[in-house]
């Protein structure tokens, strides 16, 4: 009896975490989404109410400057790139040679070994990712820091 209890127990937290979690941070990001569009288009409308003869392609232009994700940079993405890379090889190492020369046990040493071994190479990957986009971006991270020093000149 108690098996089957913890068995239930286990499958409740993986499909909490597996299933739940991802369908509660997908209806809040659609949820903080539309209600940006509404906000945009209530502004739209007031301003094409206020003034006819404006353009609505420009404002529209100057409402996505102003979104959310606009304000952050491609060298802040590249560094958030290589933030989670690092603390994804980091875990990765951590949980590799913990397991494998069995320091810590959470579970089967198996697990815990390959588990290490694909965090690992999550980490590398987006270390990989950050260097080379850094090097095939220098332009326009150039470009746009440029842009920004100029934006806050003016204002």
């Amino acid at each position: 009896m108690e098996e089957i209890i913890e068995l239930l127990a286990i499958l409740l937290v993986i499909g909490g975490v597996c299933i739940a979690l991802p369908l509660v941070i997908l209806l809040l990001t659609n949820k903080r989404k539309n209600h940006e569009i509404d906000k945009k288009t209530e502004i739209l409308m007031a301003l094409l109410e206020k003034n006819p003869d404006l353009d609505p392609a420009e404002v529209l232009d100057k409402l996505d400057m102003s979104s959310e994700d606009g304000k952050k940079s491609l060298k802040e993405r590249l560094l958030e790139k290589l933030l989670g890379g690092c603390i994804c090889t980091l875990i990765g190492i951590v949980l590799f040679f913990t397991h494998l020369f069995g320091f810590v046990f959470l579970g089967d040493k198996t697990t815990g070994v390959v588990g290490g071994g694909v965090l690992t190479a999550i980490g590398i990957a987006l270390i990989i990712y950050y260097l080379v986009s850094k090097k095939m971006l220098q332009n326009e991270i150039a470009t746009e820091e440029k842009r920004m020093t100029e934006q806050q000149i003016s204002e």
